[in-house]
């Protein structure tokens, strides 16, 4: 039997029309003779009824402090109706279909609540519904502890629940009564053409110096771009596809063969240009005066350790500096203050608009000071001011004010990547 996992984004299911497109790409593969297991996101985003966002709108009307159980029980109701709604979408098409959450899929979880990360799959459940030919819909985003309890996995996590479904069917060679399986690569089905050298909504696709698909990423370089600040891909789900050599592609739901982006081990070529440009906007940034070398080393550990996304950059000032998204200020700024207290440290810990640019790309490996200088000099030519910078083995990041962000993103593009 050959086996595809399909994922549909929240958009390719918002609307009647949309989820009339999905039911094409997914009889399309059925028509191919390939079983397609489908998962799919909650519909639509904020001030659509039945989004992640209005639901929890609902309950923060009446007290905005929800507790995390409950929030994400709430919050895993968007993905199940969805689910279900396209599995009957199918059935009345003609086609035998059963709806699963991700629990009844077999996604066992740690009880980190908001952020759960997956700990083992037992897919018996999905495996037999293969066997009897249905047609399989799993809720996306969310899992089960061995509790019994409902965890989420986090902003993107219907992406996290497609690579692991996909890597438990690779690593199943037979199905329960032993019929050989065939694994197609993960379809990542969303309303874009693919992963694009910068984010559309920063460049003008319209320019001729705006972004363009790229057909082939290598693992490294997706997983760098999903930790930048890339939306197309989640980063727990790009580590897990490269932990695993589980090759993606991710594709317009609205064209049939649509060619898009494939992410593998390795790209055809190696070109002598980056790869893309990344952008991270509004971080707010905490400057810590400290002597200690020993505490950005700490608050990283704590910051990590509650599964925070935090950068570090570092700057010529004697101060450790870290950006964090604002939704998180308060949850960092608490860690950040405990940390200190508990070493009889005081510091005053203050905020700004920043944002990060990051260079990504196979090309700088083993190369970066060379790219750090041409990155360094055309920020300079343009007048946007570093105000701190990381790296690691293919990137470069560059903090710079949330007003230069458009200028950097452009030239860096313009004349590094294309």
């Amino acid at each position: 039997m050959k086996v595809v996992v399909q994922k549909f984004g929240g958009t390719c299911v918002e609307s009647e029309a949309n989820q009339l497109l999905t039911a094409e790409r997914i009889m399309e593969a059925k028509d191919r003779g390939i079983h397609p297991v489908v998962v799919v996101s909650a519909m639509g985003r904020q001030g659509q009824p039945y989004s992640t966002a209005e639901l929890v709108s609902t309950v923060r009307r009446i007290n905005p402090d929800i507790q995390p159980r409950e929030l994400d029980l709430l919050m895993s109701c968007g993905e199940i109706i969805s689910t279900v709604a396209m599995a009957h979408l199918l059935r009345s098409k003609g086609y035998e279909t059963i709806a699963l959450s991700g629990g009844q899929a077999g996604l066992i979880t740690d009880q980190y609540f908001g952020h759960a990360h997956i700990v083992r799959i037992e897919p018996h459940h999905l495996l037999a519904a293969l066997q009897d030919r249905y047609m399989v819909f799993v809720a996306g985003f969310q899992g089960i502890t061995q509790h019994h309890e409902i965890t989420t996995l986090g902003a993107g996590g219907s992406d996290y629940t497609a690579v692991a479904l996909t890597h438990v069917i690779q690593e199943t060679p037979t199905l329960p009564f032993g019929e050989e399986l065939e694994v197609e690569p993960l379809q990542m089905f969303k309303e874009v053409d693919g992963i694009m050298t910068a984010d559309p909504t920063t460049l003008d696709q319209d320019d001729d110096g705006g972004p363009r698909t790229i057909h082939h990423l290598t693992y490294d370089e997706c997983v760098a771009m999903s930790r930048l600040g890339s939306q197309v891909l989640q980063q727990q789900a790009a580590e897990m596809a490269r932990k695993h050599r589980s090759p993606l592609v991710v594709r317009n739901f609205r064209e049939a063969n649509s060619p898009g982006t494939e992410v593998g081990s390795q790209s055809p070529t190696v070109s002598d240009r980056a790869t893309a440009i990344v952008d991270r906007s509004r971080l707010l940034v905490f400057d810590l005066a400290s002597g200690d070398a020993r505490l950005p080393q700490q608050i990283g550990e704590r910051l990590g350790g509650e599964r925070l996304t935090y950068y570090q950059v570092h700057t010529e000032a004697p101060e450790s500096r870290f950006a964090v998204l604002p939704l998180k200020y308060r949850d960092m700024a608490a860690i950040v203050r405990q940390v200190l207290a508990a070493r009889a440290v005081s510091a005053d810990i203050s905020a700004d608009n920043f944002a990060l640019v990051s260079v990504v790309g196979e090309a700088l490996r083993q190369r970066l000071d060379d790219w750090d200088d041409q990155a360094r000099k055309l920020l300079s030519d343009c007048g946007v001011p570093i105000q701190g910078a990381s790296r690691d083995a293919i990137s470069l990041s560059y903090l710079v004010p949330e007003d230069q962000r458009r200028k950097a993103v452009e030239h860096l593009h313009g004349s590094l990547v294309l």
